[in-house]
């Protein structure tokens, strides 16, 4: 965190269970000021009174709903990071935690108190050093259904079914380009050769998740804005997307051709935001997996461990199946 702010952070903290306070309480009160509520509503009128920088919520209370909380939570005060806190991984829940409120992370009860704090620490600094402007969110969309102002913005899809490529470009038609891939090899090289503004992806092309490559986008690419696509109601799939890869939205198939198209639009407006607010991106940080695996090959793609782990021999074994993330870095 920025040593330069003296204040201790402010987090709210809302859920029915007072015990669940009370540990919460206990847990961040030698970092952070910390109030709490068990009444939802009585959490958005503490958040219209004063700044906090991390809010975070559960999800299965009475009356109103984590997402729906942290949906009026980030009306009333858009700076403020949201966290969502659970014991159940419902798909309805989780899917309302990235399409409709935007969540920074979602973490399941019960929680490791070590990567718990690190978690509300790391979000408050974000919080304090790239706040949002008074108006927040992002750029407006405009309600014409028009893709205009995009110019040459690149909208890729990753998926391997023709029918859903035709249906996208019906969609779309000639006011963005849009590029086709069929799996993760092909994505990667017109990654290379082209700034992609949003990515369109399937959680799973051929028989492989594509969770890897969105992990990578992120964190290498983290202006490219990306939506996901699936017939699939895996939640927690979902969850890790939202917290490995900082997802926007996750659509699920079918998709109607005037929703896809919203979607991109929404999409390219968060593009263009990102863009002209690059110290935001830090609010869309992505949380270290714990794949080791991934984590390793991906320090050696991008040269994070430097030659001395490629010359001990642990490229090979590291990158096996992953050898397409050497690629993503070697963008002109």
């Amino acid at each position: 965190m920025n040593m330069g702010h003296t204040k201790k952070p402010r987090v709210l903290c809302v859920d029915d269970e007072p015990s669940v306070l009370r540990a919460l309480g206990w847990l961040l009160r030698s970092r952070f000021e910390v109030s709490s509520t068990t009444d939802a509503h009585e959490g958005l009128s503490l958040l219209r009174q004063g700044a906090f920088e991390v809010v975070i919520s559960d999800q299965r209370m009475p009356g109103m709903t984590g997402t729906e909380f942290l949906q009026r939570a980030k009306i009333e005060s858009p700076n403020t990071m949201r966290l969502l806190l659970t014991g159940y991984s419902d798909y309805a829940d989780i899917l309302g935690s990235v399409n409709d409120c935007e969540v920074f992370r979602f973490i399941n009860k019960p929680w490791d108190n070590q990567q718990l704090l690190d978690t509300v620490n790391f979000a408050a600094s974000v919080a304090q050093d790239a706040p949002l402007p008074d108006a927040g969110g992002p750029a407006p969309v405009d309600d014409d259904d028009s893709l205009a102002g995009t110019g040459n913005e690149v909208v890729m899809l990753l998926d391997p079914d023709p029918a859903m490529e035709r249906q996208l470009r019906e969609a779309l038609g000639d006011e963005v380009l849009l590029l086709w891939a069929r799996d993760v090899t092909e994505a990667v090289g017109m990654l290379t050769r082209h700034k992609v503004a949003v990515l369109m992806a399937e959680t799973v092309v051929g028989a492989n998740p594509t969770l890897d490559l969105i992990r990578a986008v992120k964190r290498s690419l983290p202006e490219v804005v990306v939506l996901m696509l699936s017939a699939e109601r895996d939640s927690v799939t979902i969850s890790r997307l939202i917290n490995e890869g900082q997802i926007f939205r996750f659509i699920g198939k079918p998709v109607g051709p005037g929703y896809a198209r919203r979607m991109v639009r929404s999409a390219l407006a968060k593009h263009r935001d990102l863009l002209a607010r690059p110290l935001h991106i830090a609010r869309h940080a992505v949380q270290r997996s714990d794949d080791e695996d991934f984590e390793r090959a991906y320090e050696i793609a991008s040269g994070a461990r430097g030659s001395a782990a490629q010359d001990a021999g642990d490229a090979p074994t590291a990158g096996a199946g992953r050898t397409w993330l050497r690629r993503l870095f070697a963008r002109a």
